[in-house]
């Protein structure tokens, strides 16, 4: 590779859990789940440019206006966190593509634009592999004149990286099983809109699990299940009726260790939300509301109390 190459570029969503269940935990400690996720309207951008000196270096932005500029500008986040050295999971995508192909001169920098907070139960991590994958993927076919990997090919190098990595590459909405990275396309009627609101720091989602597991001590666990008509309710794009069908296993733990969001969810049902719930492992909150009228006003009221909030459509 050479400084003369253009570049590649390439972007992925975030994502909310509209519905979370999760199993007791397994022998190799993982936990069956069944999640309905959803892709909404904020996301990472990875570009990838080759370089003359070797390995592979990281350099992150924040995206005007996104949850993580407000952070920043609340002083509640800092970039410094993000790293910038192998272990950062863009590096280690672009590193698993890069197997794939001959051995090419040079190095690669992925500069990665960032939007959705970091460990908020958003994906933000997974979307900048998602993005890292395809944007280096795109780059080391055309440098070494090597056919691209396929679609399939990438998700499979996506299911190494982390369970949500092979949701956020294909986006959309999709039912997740096993460990959430078994996925099932599924039929989206009108976009729903919601008002998604970041919290001053994150959550390790194996932290949440293990207090899940901790609050569930000696109780018996169902198998993980989506509720009936979830889906027919999602394909039809009916937030109100949709609304009562949400629920998130992990909310309890993650308000345990973060009581904190308590609040949160509340100023949303306050203000009229459909529904309020925890994404994922948190501790973002994601907040249901009836349009984009709807989700622009509460932003609006979040923000003036003082929130990182940004109105978003899904997916």
């Amino acid at each position: 590779m050479t400084a003369a190459q253009p570049a590649e570029r390439a972007s992925a969503p975030g994502k909310v859990n509209l519905f979370f269940a999760a199993g007791p935990p397994r022998p190799d400690g993982y936990h069956d789940v069944a999640s309905l996720y959803c892709a909404v309207g904020t996301g990472e951008t990875v570009t990838a440019t080759p370089t003359r000196h070797t390995g592979t270096t990281v350099d992150v932005a924040a995206v005007p206006g996104s949850l993580v500029a407000q952070q920043i500008e609340r002083g509640t986040f800092s970039l410094d966190a993000v790293p910038r050295d192998g272990s950062n999971l863009a590096a280690r995508a672009a590193r698993a593509v890069l197997e794939r192909f001959p051995v090419l001169p040079g190095g690669l920098h992925l500069r990665i634009d960032k939007a959705v907070p970091v460990a908020g139960g958003m994906g933000g991590g997974s979307a900048d592999a998602a993005a890292a994958l395809t944007a280096v993927n795109r780059l080391a076919a055309r440098v070494s004149g090597e056919p691209a990997l396929d679609d399939d090919a990438l998700l499979r190098l996506a299911a190494g990286l982390g369970a949500d990595v092979p949701f956020a590459l294909t986006g959309g909405a999709a039912v997740g099983t096993g460990t959430g990275a078994r996925l099932r396309p599924v039929a989206v009627g009108a976009p729903l809109h919601l008002v998604l609101v970041a919290a001053g720091a994150g959550l390790s989602t194996p932290a949440v699990y293990a207090e899940l597991d901790r609050l569930r001590a000696h109780r018996d666990v169902a198998p993980p299940r989506l509720p009936a008509g979830l889906e027919e309710l999602l394909g039809a794009g009916a937030a109100a009726e949709l609304a009562p069908l949400l629920d998130n296993d992990l909310q309890a733990a993650a308000l345990s260790l973060a009581p904190r969001l308590q609040p949160v969810l509340a100023a949303g049902a306050a203000a009229g939300a459909l529904a309020s719930l925890v994404s994922g492992s948190g501790p973002t909150v994601a907040h249901l509301v009836a349009d984009a009228a709807a989700a622009e006003d509460l932003a609006d009221v979040l923000r003036g109390q003082g929130a990182p909030a940004l109105a978003v459509r899904a997916p």
